[in-house]
């Protein structure tokens, strides 16, 4: 359809005022925080590709009859909440519709006795926090950009949040949902349809990026604040170590409120009062280097933007280095109830640490991280103001692969990057790793190289231990590629939904897999 008359019919059936066509929207919806788009931003180049119009709806009502227009009229639909993402869920086809739920951020119903709240798609995960926090609940769901995504968000991507290993990822809490599908039509699952919490079809919309229907409504559990969430540090001499004694915490039956284990290069960059073998903090170590060494320790300790640009030049040579630097690997444990049961858990916590050659390094590391949990995702602004790029590869694996995949990325990435990496999201079964990485070139053309080389070479190794695209960031169009090598047969199964649930194809072409 052509812009101007779509523009005008999208005017009758929102109103003037929840429309908007204007250059700047034009140009912000283009893009979320997909790193490659940043890059491109880095070499002053704008979106190759544009939407039509960005609408504002208020309800669910108003929603539905977007979505059955664009069905009609065959116009691609693309669901935004916040724009926080990483992947690309939301960069639109030329022509699209951007359909903005913020507006839609009601607390709808919360029923305290049952344990649930319903609430509106666009609601920023801090303020729905807040509210339950006033109330003596919690969701229990602590993502990094907590202030900036929404509950749409979470539901679109299957996020996790820091405290996952206690209360679950956002698919645990998730109990109700309300879709509008691609063909028009709302389908309401789970508590929300009349059925019960483990609806089947939950697990078909979850994760899913609005590719088969825009979420409305979402029905969450909530649980009772706990009386004190205490927390500690402890260091290990290797990673093997930290790991183990994660695994044995889980399997003992303990649910950790926060279950973290830095690298050792992650523990230096993270500030956590790291310690050399003989005792010697590390900062005090790294100063003492000398020569192109000492040059890059401090570029490490310190991530001034002159170190970050020269440093990023060599990733090769950078992670060689910080490799020799003598840290051992941090890991934060927090644990939660009442006071004799916190007491009763870090008995049990230490005697498992201290098994695991594990040293106690008391409180003061651990509130040092509950103060600062969320001040990754803003230090990052620096590094891009730098004229550099970082982004993070976030997978999952079982046990027995853990460590081998977590080498198998090291080597495989760190010829193109600089990159560290944490444990957390840690369950029975199995583990998730989460890589941040950054790279450098001169020119945007040669930064976007070396950042899609990066990615391939990481994927690549986390398949061939069994890890999974994506454990919390969703796939979008930057790992749709490797969806079927982790998922074989699956591009059969989506295309088949997306026959039932969105005929026309309209509804976030493109994103997970790429039917075109």
């Amino acid at each position: 359809m052509e812009r101007g008359r779509l523009r005008d019919e999208l005017k009758k059936l929102l109103g003037p005022g929840r429309i908007s066509f204007a250059p700047q929207d034009i140009v912000t919806y283009s893009s979320d925080m997909y790193p490659a788009t940043q890059i491109d931003k880095l070499g002053k180049m704008l979106p190759q590709v544009s939407p039509a119009a960005i609408c504002f709806p208020e309800d669910a009502a108003e929603v539905q009859l977007l979505v059955r227009f664009c069905s009609q009229e065959r116009v691609p639909v693309v669901p935004c909440g916040a724009g926080s993402g990483v992947c690309g869920g939301t960069l639109p086809p030329e022509g699209a519709v951007v359909i903005d739920l913020k507006r839609m951020d009601r607390i709808l119903r919360f029923d305290p006795k049952a344990g649930i709240i319903e609430v509106e798609p666009g609601i920023i995960g801090e303020r729905l926090e807040d509210w339950l926090n006033s109330k003596g609940f919690t969701l229990g769901h602590f993502p990094s950009s907590i202030a900036c995504s929404t509950v749409g968000g979470y539901v679109a991507c299957r996020s996790a949040g820091q405290y996952s290993s206690r209360y679950g990822k956002i698919e645990d809490m998730t109990v109700g949902l309300s879709v509008i599908l691609g063909d028009g039509n709302q389908l309401d699952l789970g508590i929300l349809g009349g059925g019960n919490r483990r609806d089947p079809m939950l697990a078909v919309i979850l994760g899913s990026e609005g590719t088969l229907g825009i979420v409305t409504q979402v029905a969450l559990r909530v649980e009772p604040l706990p009386e004190l969430v205490d927390f500690s540090g402890f260091a290990f001499v290797d990673i093997e170590d930290g790991i183990a004694c994660m695994r044995r915490l889980l399997r003992a039956g303990l649910r950790p409120t926060v279950l973290r284990l830095y690298d050792p290069l992650d523990s230096l960059i993270a500030g956590m009062h790291s310690t050399t073998a003989s005792g010697e903090d590390v900062h005090r170590a790294a100063s003492k280097l000398s020569g192109l060494k000492g040059l890059l320790a401090g570029a490490l300790t310190d991530l001034n933007e002159a170190g970050i640009a020269v440093a990023l030049l060599r990733p090769s040579m950078l992670n060689r280095i910080a490799e020799l630097l003598p840290a051992r690997c941090m890991m934060i444990i927090g644990v939660q109830g009442d006071k004799a049961s916190v007491a009763r858990q870090w008995d049990e916590v230490r005697s498992i640490a201290q098994a695991c050659r594990g040293e106690d390094l008391g409180p003061e590391p651990g509130y040092h991280w509950f103060k600062r949990r969320y001040a990754v995702s803003y230090k990052q602004s620096r590094i891009f103001a730098a004229g550099a790029f970082v982004d993070t590869l976030e997978t999952a694996t079982t046990w027995d692969n853990l460590v081998p995949m977590y080498r198998a990325v090291l080597k495989a990435m760190g010829k193109e990057v600089f990159l560290m990496a944490h444990f957390s999201h840690a369950y029975r079964e199995g583990c998730s790793i989460y890589f941040t990485f950054a790279g450098y070139r001169p020119t945007s053309r040669a930064a976007h190289s070396i950042y899609k080389r990066a990615w391939r070479e990481g994927i690549e190794a986390v398949t061939r231990y069994s890890g999974t695209v994506s454990h919390h960031h969703g796939v979008g169009v930057l790992k749709r590629w490797a969806m079927g090598r982790e998922c074989p047969g699956g591009i059969e199964l989506f295309s088949a939904f997306k026959k039932i649930m969105d005929p026309e194809r309209v509804m976030n072409p493109g994103k997970v897999y790429n039917l075109d």
